[in-house]
């Protein structure tokens, strides 16, 4: 059920610091992981680590991904806050920017 919703995104990471010392993202893609990303209906307020969060993916247990990610959806990107490993898929809590 939930692979029949997954898509092929790509995903940039922060590669360094700009002048004012802010993280840049990546011009090219890094890379590209497959995920199903829905909407976060109801706001998630309970942890700091995902407060914030907006979208939800989900993804296999196998792959790799981390609060680095920043996934391109769409015209939006949405940067991963944090990956929940526990469970048989891995959640991302993401919120675009």
């Amino acid at each position: 059920m939930i692979n029949a919703d997954k898509r092929v995104y790509e995903y940039f990471t922060y590669d360094g610091f700009d002048t004012f010392g802010q993280p840049t993202l990546s011009k090219e893609a890094k890379g590209s992981i497959k995920m199903a990303v829905n909407i976060v209906s109801q706001s998630v307020q309970d942890n700091p680590l995902y407060k914030d969060s907006q979208y939800i993916g989900i993804v296999s247990p196998h792959i790799e991904i981390d609060d680095s990610f920043v996934v391109a959806y769409g015209e939006q990107k949405l940067k991963v806050l944090y990956v929940n490993p526990k469970g048989r898929f891995k959640q991302v809590f993401m919120k675009a920017i």
